[in-house]
């Protein structure tokens, strides 16, 4: 059972109770203190800023503009954090996470201003610098409160001045093991104040699903929250143990308390997947599907964008490879060879020609080290990697993505297909220029079957976890991994 937070810091909650520091903070109240937090800036900020403008051109100030404007971007703002959740205590202490998203909601609440001031026909009597220096400086100013607030609730739940509701901890002993106190405090706002260890039955034919020591330990349990003000009861048990479950539960009936499940190990790894409605029900995504349509949308403006100011700024250096190519060896400037796209349909891949062959067929053999098929100018552009650019076309033409797996031969695609398992997941998204695994150290020659399976599970998690922040992250990452390691 998992109730870890990611990058975070905490004590147990034994260690925080013995410092002496007694909670000052409700844990409730950290939403609603983070929203206040956020309107309060972005009307500050809003009114700040058009004062500014206006003492420096000399005009009167007016706050109704700046006020009406900081209020339509803060709802916007606030409304599209709290449809994603992040003013959750548990989401808000994962920084980088929360400034990602801060950036992207300010960017839609601003897009929200604009259109509402277009429609209006307002635009006339707006100060565009005013309202503009607003969108930008908001750009700095959220992302730093949300990491300084951020880093701050990290430090009051490291110190146990933040108080959850009181919580007594039930269930079997390797189950509780895994339960840390102050990560239940981060997740759920629990703060637990006692625990019960159950035994198990004894395993003697015709037991009892509860043994003896069991009924003495949920006895107690009863006990306890009765004389105390429990608010909650908290149960870390296997799932799969169903008839022992329903024993605890009919116990704990006599007592007006909410009682939860923790999810216990097994259910934690299926529990991280997204879940989704299916029906009346809730069903969990174990695998996922093609990206969505907005996010195949963002994808495309995305490849489009960088495509062509790759073609535009790099006309000349073609050229010059072009001509290197012809001086050097005989044969076509660009190579061609088939490949396998998203959803497997075949299509034809471009690259510098690098060396004396055009393989592309049933049987081909990757490039080695001082592989004598490699012409004089292929072994500098497969080293730079120049050789791929005329791939920015087949990213024009709608085949391949500037960040995505790297496609392999037809005849490899065959091959790999057979050894390792999950290896057709990667037609999930179209094929890429880059990829997680080629800035992760994955370049080159795959001789053992082992770097390959390598290279797919880092595919395989680029799929499960795509965004766009994460093709800008491998996009700038790729320009550093081609000068820091050659391939051949």
């Amino acid at each position: 059972m998992s109730l870890s937070t990611d990058n975070m810091r905490v004590e147990r909650a034994s260690e925080v109770h013995r410092s002496g520091v007694l909670p000052t903070l409700d844990y409730a109240s950290m939403p609603p203190l983070f929203v206040i937090s956020d309107i309060a800036l972005i009307l500050g900020l809003s009114v700040l800023v058009d004062f500014l403008f206006s003492a420096q051109a000399g005009a009167g100030f007016e706050v109704t503009q700046p006020l009406g404007i900081g209020i339509l971007a803060a709802v916007a703002f606030v409304l599209t954090n709290i449809s994603r959740g992040l003013y959750k205590p548990w989401r808000m202490v994962r920084v980088v996470e929360e400034v990602r998203a801060t950036m992207a909601n300010w960017t839609f609440a601003i897009l929200v201003v604009a259109t509402v001031i277009f429609c209006l026909k307002v635009a006339g009597s707006t100060s565009r610098i005013s309202t503009g220096s607003f969108a930008v400086l908001g750009f700095i100013a959220l992302p730093s409160a949300r990491w300084a607030m951020g880093a701050w609730l990290r430090h009051a739940i490291a110190r146990g001045a933040v108080k959850g509701r009181a919580t007594i901890l039930l269930g079997d002993a390797g189950e509780l093991s895994k339960v840390v106190p102050a990560h239940m405090l981060v997740r759920l706002g629990l703060n637990e104040v006692r625990r019960f260890s159950l035994a198990g039955p004894d395993g003697s034919a015709g037991a009892e699903m509860l043994s003896a020591s069991d009924k003495d330990s949920l006895k107690a349990a009863v006990q306890f929250a009765r004389q105390h003000r429990v608010e909650e009861i908290v149960l870390a048990m296997q799932w799969s143990d169903i008839e022992r479950l329903d024993a605890v539960r009919a116990r704990l009936r006599s007592v007006p308390l909410p009682v939860k499940l923790l999810p216990d190990e097994v259910v934690s790894e299926l529990l991280d997947a997204p879940r989704v409605d299916f029906g009346s029900s809730i069903a969990i995504e174990v695998q996922r599907a093609p990206l969505s349509r907005f996010e195949l949308v963002q994808k495309r403006l995305l490849d489009i964008a960088v495509a062509s100011c790759a073609v535009l700024l790099l006309l000349p250096l073609f050229a010059i490879i072009a001509t290197a190519i012809k001086l050097d060896s005989r044969g076509p400037v660009i190579f061609r060879q088939r490949r396998n796209g998203f959803g497997g349909r075949e299509f034809t891949i471009y690259k510098f020609r690098s060396m004396t062959v055009m393989e592309d067929g049933t049987k081909v053999v990757q490039a080695q080290r001082n592989d004598k098929r490699v012409t004089r100018v292929g072994r500098f552009l497969r080293a730079s990697s120049l050789d791929e650019l005329p791939q920015v076309l087949n990213v024009l033409f709608g085949q391949m993505s500037i960040v995505g797996p790297r496609p392999h031969a037809i005849a490899h695609d065959d091959e790999y297909s057979q050894l390792i398992s999950g290896y057709a997941f990667r037609h999930h998204v179209k094929p890429g220029i880059t990829g997680w695994a080629q800035v992760m150290g994955f370049r080159g020659e795959t001789a053992e079957l082992e770097q390959m399976e390598r290279r797919i599970e880092m595919d395989l998690w680029y799929i499960n976890n795509w965004s766009v922040w994460i093709d800008i992250k491998i996009i700038t990452k790729t320009f550093i991994e081609v000068l820091r390691k050659e391939a051949y």
